[in-house]
């Protein structure tokens, strides 16, 4: 078979990832291959019209990139915030209220001409980690660290579903019991995301003496600069303990961290696997793997177009 017949052949999807901070479009193949992506911060004017029009250009532009392949089946879209139950538009996003009630998948509808479906970002990121590893695991959770901190889980092959179409609230599990303790935007004292998501640590980074943010903190850090060092360490021991919240919940065998905040701070990562690895709990999966993302920027862009794979077959990864 040529490369022109096999790309005839071949099944594609539009993934979108909505993030508090940027929003990135691809056509993936049911492989998780990237065939063509566009990236831009996400527009927050306007009441969403912004929004929507990247959403058609950048559509418009990967079509044109990937003219010799078949026109995308479907597209799925990873939003932050809690859907409705019909999953066409957002009730609540703490980090990006402007798309609060914005009827989003009609919209998509309406402007690519695809089958739409809406999803957590947190669930579409860690599908398209699960779905892309190369040994499969059976308890499986996903970390996500970027404006805000969310979380999903699969069991068996299949996304849990108990509260708001995701497993919970895992982003604001409490890590900090200070009386003092942070407060997140859901206003939860002490929560993950009031600790590990990308502004709470640029803000104590600042505070740290890193006048640069996080920029500054992990160059520091391979440079041997205590303040790095013990900025990473205490950081490292919130996100650890909300890693071993999650293992003695879920039980799971394997747990990756992805979003933003891992590309530009991935000893975090690191320093909080080894953390959690020491915790001497017996209630723990014994060989528990914590490893850091394996798409980077994609893993939502990716989970998305693969959740609409498999919506479209009649595969959907429903508990």
């Amino acid at each position: 078979m040529t490369n022109t017949e096999e790309n005839n052949n071949a099944q594609n999807y539009v993934g979108i990832d909505i993030g508090g901070t940027h929003t990135r479009l691809g056509i993936v193949d049911t492989h998780g291959r990237i065939l063509a992506d566009r990236s831009t911060e996400t527009p927050d004017t306007n009441n969403g019209t912004d929004l929507i029009d990247w959403i058609e250009e950048a559509y418009r532009i990967c079509r044109e990139e990937t003219d010799s392949f078949p026109t995308p089946e479907a597209a799925g879209v990873g939003v932050p915030g809690l859907l409705e139950p019909g999953r066409s538009a957002i009730v609540k996003a703490a980090n990006l209220p402007f798309i609060e009630g914005l009827p989003l998948r009609d919209h998509i509808i309406e402007r690519t001409g695809l089958k739409t479906i809406l999803d957590s970002d947190a669930v579409a990121a860690a599908w398209g980690e699960f779905c892309c590893r190369e040994k499969a695991s059976k308890r499986f959770a996903c970390i996500t660290l970027g404006t805000g901190v969310g979380g999903a889980i699969i069991l068996n092959g299949s996304v849990l579903r108990h509260t708001h179409h995701a497993a919970g609230h895992l982003g604001h599990l409490i890590c900090d019991t200070a009386t003092d303790a942070p407060m997140c935007r859901a206003g939860v004292q002490g929560s993950l995301e009031s600790r590990v998501s990308g502004p709470a640590l640029n803000k104590a980074a600042q505070k740290a003496g890193f006048d640069q943010g996080l920029d500054d903190v992990e160059l520091a850090y391979h440079e041997g600069d205590a303040p790095a060092a013990d900025f990473i360490e205490q950081s490292a021991r919130y996100l650890a303990t909300g890693i071993l919240n999650i293992a003695h919940i879920y039980s799971v065998d394997t747990l990756v961290i992805a979003g933003g905040v891992t590309l530009v701070l991935p000893s975090l990562v690191r320093q909080a696997a080894s953390l959690a690895a020491q915790s001497e709990s017996t209630l723990i999966p014994q060989g528990m793997r914590v490893d850091l993302h394996g798409l980077g920027q994609y893993a939502g862009v990716v989970g998305a177009a693969l959740l609409a794979h498999d919506q479209m077959k009649d595969r959907t990864p429903e508990d």
